[in-house]
């Protein structure tokens, strides 16, 4: 992958793609814009992921028959509220149970060792959302893709592996599962698809990079000791039992 620059501008859109969809509610512009070449993103899809091609066609179909600006509602009724969202895309959350808990600290250590801070205003949500976490990667990929020096390139390509192999890639796909089967689901059904299958070519392209392996949902919820208490994607969060920082 080092010296890959080809490989780092298309990662970098994508993960910029992700970023429009899930930081907030998508500008209805961006959205129109997603039909433009969407045949050619179905056709580079094919044969390359079956769900990002499925989750394109989707995404097409969605758009071509229903209004744009319907997304932000889904949106809103996915992730935010004004009732229990049924989505919580938090880190801390799939890990813990509930939100701003141990995840999210050890998320803004990761942030404070790459220099990377997030802006006062800039988003409400905790740096765990799953949008930040998004936007956390692109941001290391802009920073390869910058530097002409392959040693430097080699330490964000390390820190790319790490937030991926201990953050991301850990709760991100089943997240994306969460997303691409929620009763309220229909633009997003898409978006899950095309962001899991897109997360299963980052899982492979990083794989046999170093000897770290990914610890499996699982195995992490029993770290975080909540194993017994976890209940699933719909389970309330506790928001008033926040750890200490």
């Amino acid at each position: 992958m080092d010296g890959e620059k080809d490989l780092a501008e298309l990662r970098q859109k994508y993960y910029g793609l992700f970023v429009n969809l899930l930081w907030k509610e998508p500008e209805v512009e961006f959205l129109k814009s997603l039909l433009d070449g969407i045949s050619e993103r179905i056709r580079g899809a094919d044969g390359l992921s079956n769900l990002m091609c499925e989750g394109w066609k989707k995404i097409q179909t969605y758009l071509e028959e229903n209004l744009a600006d319907d997304v932000e509602f889904e949106f809103v009724e996915l992730f935010l509220g004004p009732q229990k969202p049924e989505i919580q895309p938090y880190e801390s959350y799939y890990f813990a149970g509930s939100v701003f808990q141990a995840p999210l600290a050890s998320v803004r250590n990761f942030m404070k060792d790459i220099g990377l801070v997030k802006n006062e205003g800039e988003l409400p949500e905790p740096e765990d959302t799953l949008g930040f976490e998004l936007e956390i990667m692109n941001w290391m990929i802009i920073k390869q893709k910058k530097t002409e020096d392959l040693e430097e390139e080699k330490i964000w390509l390390d820190y790319q592996e790490s937030f991926l192999k201990e953050h991301l890639l850990v709760w991100g796909p089943t997240c994306c599962d969460d997303i691409a089967s929620a009763s309220k689901s229909n633009f997003y059904e898409g978006v899950g698809l095309l962001l899991k299958g897109f997360l299963e070519i980052e899982k492979e392209l990083f794989k046999n990079r170093s000897s770290k392996k990914i610890d499996s949902l699982d195995e992490v919820r029993k770290l975080y000791g909540n194993i017994k208490d976890w209940k699933g994607p719909l389970f309330e969060a506790n928001v008033n039992n926040k750890s200490k920082e």
